[in-house]
């Protein structure tokens, strides 16, 4: 199989994390659905891990329950090596209940681990983040 050069690599998984990022702004779960692997696992601050069944019903409950709205998402570094692909990234976001109540703002960092699919599409298999303190 040929494989894209390193920086249409890069590009490519760029692209999915800002379907990621656009999914959530919209609550899209199949759009966010559609670029995780079957075997996706996600570490959230303060929680246990997540996967299979679990990961995509706990997505569901909160693209259902809240609305996001990104302040900023920012790319720190993407490494192509092989059939894996590593993104750094910061974030600020603020989710709001869709039944009411107070904004939340949250802050932080984290990394996707994507896996390119036999087919050649990338998909997100890991992702873990932290929250930081505001002024951190």
């Amino acid at each position: 199989m040929n494989y894209l050069h390193d920086n249409d690599e890069k590009s490519a998984v760029i692209t999915v994390i800002e379907r990621e990022v656009a999914a959530a702004a919209k609550g899209d779960f199949e759009q966010y659905n559609a670029i995780l692997a079957d075997d996706a696992l996600f570490m959230p601050p303060n929680s246990r891990p997540r996967s299979g069944a679990d990961l995509r019903r706990w997505l569901g409950e909160f693209l259902e329950g809240f609305a996001v709205e990104w302040v900023s998402f920012r790319h720190l570094e993407v490494v192509v090596d092989g059939h894996h692909a590593y993104h750094g990234y910061e974030y600020e976001w603020q989710v709001t209940p869709r039944l009411g109540g107070e904004v939340i703002t949250g802050r932080g960092n984290g990394l996707h681990v994507l896996r390119r699919e036999a087919e050649g599409s990338w998909k997100i298999i890991r992702e873990i983040w932290n929250s930081s303190p505001a002024g951190d």
